[in-house]
């Protein structure tokens, strides 16, 4: 389980680990999947008064709501460029929380194109899951793990990092309780959020296809993209490919983190010196875009490391005399 202060996005991180970051507009062409998640999590543990919601008994109380009103205010400051990401998630929650009596089974998503810069984490795809002869053994734990802490709190959110990393089949362990068939416990009122880099490239090439016919970023939909997407969970190596979440149709929503434009970094920037209390002035912007590199060619549109070293860039035009 994930908690940590703010999103990083996408409500973006929460339960079996988590992260957090100064600047969160980072999405790139192969990153962004992460950054709803951290919101989550972070939300999370701001209404918990800095406890974890009962991931460990030895931390506090098991929060029985959130406010969709105050993670979509933490979206519009830190989370830019993410216009369907930030409909879907905010969308989901909202009638996850107003359907919780009579929810069929848990919420279950799938964060596309992941930024990967800050961690804490209990259940991570690269590091959690090393050794193929211990498949079982994994399967058996990870079953333990989920099922012990939802019957110690109902509302848990489980984020699944680097879901790429994972053995294929080992996620196919949890189906009884993505579709809350497993009578032993009610697992309705969590939410599943799995973090990949599956797709980065599909949503880049699709992502032009678009632009090239007139079609700006604002009118693009979830559905340009929602089939490319599951095709590339599936299709795609790693613990979503070949999967009975896929198959069985048990992800409610494939979320597309779009790379980011200048526009996007631009604001990356200037939220970085606002969170430094710093002035900023046209020239020191202008010279920081300049350290950011932009492809593919030849359009060179997308930021291709997206806000990921903007705090970096900035430290080193704020304080100068540390270079």
């Amino acid at each position: 389980m994930l908690y940590s202060k703010y999103f990083s996005f996408y409500i973006l991180s929460c339960l079996f680990f988590f992260k957090s970051t100064a600047v969160y507009g980072l999405i790139d062409p192969v990153t962004g999947t992460f950054v709803v998640g951290a919101f989550v999590t972070g939300y999370f543990y701001n209404k918990s008064n800095f406890t974890m919601p009962n991931i460990f008994p030895i931390f506090g109380r098991c929060p029985k709501t959130y406010d969709i009103k105050e993670l979509e205010r933490a979206i519009e400051k830190r989370f830019f460029g993410q216009h369907i990401a930030t409909k879907i998630v905010l969308s989901a929650l909202a009638g996850n929380l107003h359907r919780s009596k009579s929810n069929k089974k848990p919420l279950v998503m799938c964060f596309q194109e992941a930024v990967r810069k800050l961690r804490f984490h209990v259940i991570h795809g690269r590091s959690d899951f090393i050794y193929q002869s211990q498949i079982n053994v994994y399967k058996e734990k990870l079953y333990y793990d989920v099922k012990s802490k939802i019957k110690s709190c109902d509302t848990n959110v489980f984020v699944f990092d680097e879901t790429h990393y994972i053995p294929i089949g080992i996620l196919d362990i949890l189906i009884p309780i993505l579709e809350n068939n497993d009578v032993s416990i009610d697992s309705r009122n969590s939410i599943f959020i799995f973090l990949t880099n599956a797709g980065g490239k599909a949503i880049v090439t699709k992502y032009l296809d678009l632009w090239s016919k007139g079609i700006s970023r604002e009118s693009m939909k979830i559905q340009d993209f929602d089939i490319i997407l599951q095709k590339s969970a599936f299709n795609e190596k790693g613990g979503l490919m070949k999967s009975g979440l896929i198959d069985s149709h048990i992800v409610d929503y494939y979320v597309p983190f779009l790379p980011l434009e200048r526009d996007h970094v631009v604001k990356c920037i200037e939220s970085e010196f606002k969170n430094l209390k710093k002035y900023l002035d046209p020239s020191t912007k202008s010279e920081i875009l300049e350290m950011v590199s932009f492809g593919p060619e030849p359009e060179n549109l997308f930021a291709t490391s997206g806000c990921k070293r903007i705090n970096q860039f900035v430290a080193s035009q704020s304080n100068p005399d540390l270079v």
